[in-house]
């Protein structure tokens, strides 16, 4: 796999739905919680005045506004950047909110103490270490994920909308999740997916070649089994498996797929054999 591909990949943008809303009030009072419970950092109420507990209690509120600001709003404010979301804007998007989040706090805290220690040198100090902290732990997160399950992180990959163009220049959306496997049909491609547990067919005018162009990557959970065949390797299992022939079935249903020579060894690595 060629690192400037793993890059391009698509990846779910920053999405401002009401759980995510929601987790980012709890951590934030959390937090908050948490810092005048246990004083961690030497942050802890000297002067017993209740009005000092509410500022260190804000700290997490400012988190809070920070996260939903750089997170939810400035995409909505400025779209275009976050059309097409791919790992590659993640691991350079998730440091900077690091740093944002961090410069936020810093200037807080100078705020505070009246601006009596702020020095410019010392904030950007500040933000570059925190530059590094957020780079460290994106490349860390991900790159662990890929490295030793690439199965867990293309299951977050495939939570992505992805905008399919037919042969007649219509465009679909579709997400990769529900896809079961797609048939080739002549100049027609079958569909198989799954809406609300319910199994569905979609047929397109298109060659079976344009649509996996427009949904492999090297994180796809979508992989070509066959010429005819594109198929979600989160559905299915090996059936029969010999030295120059291999059968795979869909999960929980009845359909069973031929699996091409030049395919197999992809199969044996990504398909588990059934019971």
């Amino acid at each position: 796999m060629k690192i400037f591909d793993l890059f391009h990949t698509p990846f779910p943008n920053p999405q401002g739905t009401k759980k995510n809303i929601l987790w980012v009030v709890l951590v934030g009072l959390g937090a908050s919680i948490f810092i005048l419970l246990y004083e961690p950092f030497g942050i802890a109420n000297t002067t017993n005045e209740w009005y000092v507990d509410l500022i260190i209690f804000s700290l997490g509120i400012l988190f809070i506004l920070s996260i939903l600001f750089i997170e939810f709003w400035v995409p909505r404010l400025f779209p275009k950047p976050f059309e097409r979301w791919t790992l590659g804007k993640a691991l350079i998007w998730y440091p900077l909110v690091i740093v944002f989040v961090g410069g936020i706090q810093f200037l807080y805290k100078s705020y505070l103490g009246n601006w009596q220690d702020f020095t410019w040198l010392e904030f950007l100090f500040v933000l570059a270490r925190m530059l590094g902290i957020g780079f460290t732990v994106a490349f860390f997160v991900l790159g662990i994920w890929q490295f030793f399950n690439p199965r867990k992180i293309s299951r977050i990959t495939s939570k992505e909308n992805y905008t399919l163009k037919t042969a007649d220049g219509k465009s679909i959306q579709i997400n990769l999740q529900s896809i079961l496997y797609i048939a080739s049909d002549d100049n027609y491609v079958d569909i198989h997916y799954e809406s609300d547990g319910i199994r569905k067919k979609q047929v397109l005018r298109s060659s079976l070649k344009n649509i996996e162009s427009q949904i492999t990557n090297p994180l796809s959970p979508i992989l070509r089994c066959h010429r005819k065949y594109l198929i979600n390797s989160e559905y299915f299992e090996i059936i029969s498996d010999s030295n120059r022939k291999m059968t795979i079935g869909l999960k929980n249903y009845d359909d069973s797929l031929p699996v091409s020579s030049q395919f197999i060894p992809v199969m044996r690595a990504q398909l588990s054999i059934r019971p």
